[in-house]
């Protein structure tokens, strides 16, 4: 059953490269200590540009998902597609990274689905933790950590062997 419209937002990063918010927004294994919702997210496979990532949150009731995410470094574009899941019975959506100014422009739309054994208002509560209520701590959270990288010392250039 489908509870809510796709979610569309967009968010400026300023003073960050498209790229610098690609690579966060694609390191999908730091998600549970970038998103306090996400208790873990598994790299199942990779298979050329796609990654097929088991994301386990929490908002209400804990939800467990597989998505497939098309990540294209060149475009600076992800799409996901729904595999499986408990609870998240689909979804789908995007990112798009584009410069704007002295910083990055994000596209962000996503549409979720979800079947519980649950009154409605239940369910759009979870929805709504998942999807829309939770993007500007998400967007927050993207920042923060863009800043991180970008403080973070260059990592040693590597001796090379002769």
């Amino acid at each position: 059953m489908s509870v809510r419209e796709p979610v569309h937002r967009t968010h400026l990063v300023a003073r960050a490269t498209p790229a610098e918010v690609y690579a966060v927004v694609t390191d999908f294994a730091a998600y549970p200590r970038l998103f306090p919702e996400f208790k873990q997210a598994r790299i199942v496979s990779t298979t050329g540009d796609v990654v097929r990532v088991e994301f386990r949150a929490e908002v209400v009731i804990a939800v467990r998902y597989v998505l497939d995410l098309r990540c294209d470094a060149a475009a600076l574009a992800v799409d996901w597609t729904f595999v499986e899941g408990e609870i998240v019975t689909g979804s789908t959506g995007s990112w798009r990274f584009t410069a704007s100014g002295e910083g990055t422009t994000i596209d962000y739309r996503a549409a979720l689905d979800v079947k519980a054994p649950l009154p409605g208002f239940i369910l759009r509560r979870v929805t709504d933790g998942l999807v829309a209520a939770s993007l500007p701590n998400m967007f927050a959270s993207i920042e923060r950590e863009v800043r991180k990288r970008q403080a973070a010392p260059p990592s040693p250039p590597q001796a090379r062997q002769t």
